[in-house]
């Protein structure tokens, strides 16, 4: 409150970085629970008792959001002057009420489908499973949720896969946080290995592949948001080696993907990297100060996400989506070894 007070615009770009961060958790939960509706899969069950109680936590948002909202004056340039943003961007796009338009239909969105998702079985079940993640890759690429919460603090600077990039992440976050938190989780550690091994590769490929076009491409649109952050390498390699380099290397071993202390002690180096990752987007053009102020709310959202959702609730007392059974086989085809 106190920094809120005296230096309003550093406070906002902290608190912008725990709201990313910490929105990655009950989003990419809902998300993950979407897909093993689809899927099926024992990985899905077994975590099911952490999912659930984080996916509640995405009508949570809308108050989340609130000093987001009330600080784009401090935070976001087009606001108050257009720079080298186009006149019609302004008029149609960036604008102060589209901006929170696009973010409350995204956040109203998500809570809908947190709500029915649990209370829905069989086809029914499914059908909302696939809308659900049709109606995600719109708000995370077309309505660009992910533009507007990060990239639209540096006009003009845009990049084609960060939509993408951000619907990895909060698959990620959700995922290491299960592993931290369900108590089942020991019951498909492998499963969970191979999936985190599979999100972190696929971050660091189109991560690695943005920033490859973009330097190659040599366009001063995109160039400036790197030169802005030649000081802050030492948070990028941070963001790299516990997002990434760490990851990978643990969970190619065996021991790792299949023991769950090796595989949560990975789950805390992944949501620690992910912290530095946004700290690195969105930081740098609010100076070294805003750095504390991000370290301070993320650790004040983190004990209000860990109070609400910390606990697992026992799948027993949860309408835990099952996959449709299994069709019978086919006429004329037996089991393997069977008579004739």
């Amino acid at each position: 409150m106190i920094v809120a007070i005296f230096a309003p615009r550093i406070a906002a770009a902290g608190w912008l970085v725990a709201f990313v961060f910490w929105s990655q958790i009950p989003i990419g939960s809902l998300l993950l629970m979407m897909i093993h509706r689809l899927t099926g899969g024992r990985w899905g069950e077994a975590l099911y008792p952490a999912f659930a109680p984080a996916a509640r936590l995405v009508p949570l948002l809308f108050l989340l959001i609130v000093p987001v909202f009330i600080a784009i004056p401090v935070l976001d340039p087009w606001s108050h002057r257009s720079g080298d943003v186009k006149p019609d961007v302004l008029s149609y796009y960036l604008n102060t009420p589209f901006f929170i338009g696009r973010s409350l239909i995204a956040i109203a969105g998500w809570s809908v489908l947190a709500f029915l998702l649990p209370r829905t079985t069989g086809r029914h079940g499914q059908f909302v499973a696939a809308v659900g993640l049709v109606f995600h890759c719109v708000v995370i690429s077309v309505v660009a949720v992910a533009v507007d919460w990060v990239l639209s603090l540096e006009p003009p600077f845009i990049s084609s896969s960060f939509g993408a990039s951000m619907a990895i992440t909060q698959l990620i976050a959700a995922l290491a946080w299960a592993a931290l938190r369900a108590p089942q989780a020991a019951e498909v550690t492998g499963d969970v290995g191979g999936l985190l091994l599979a999100f972190v590769l696929g971050i660091t490929y189109v991560n690695f592949m943005a920033f490859l076009v973009m330097w190659y491409g040599d366009l001063p649109s995109k160039l400036f948001w790197f030169v802005e952050r030649d000081a802050w390498v030492p948070l990028a390699a941070a963001a790299f080696v516990f997002a990434s380099a760490v990851p990978i290397l643990a969970l190619l071993l065996a021991r790792v993907r299949n023991g769950i202390r090796q595989l949560r002690a990975v789950a805390i180096s992944v949501l620690a990297g992910l912290a530095f990752y946004y700290a690195y987007l969105i930081v740098p053009p609010f100076g070294a100060r805003a750095l504390g102020a991000a370290a301070l709310a993320v650790i004040v959202l983190g004990l209000i996400v860990a109070a609400l959702a910390g606990r697992p609730i026992s799948a027993a007392s949860l309408p835990s989506p099952r996959p449709l059974p299994t069709p019978p086989p086919p006429a004329g085809e037996g089991r393997v070894g069977g008579g004739g």
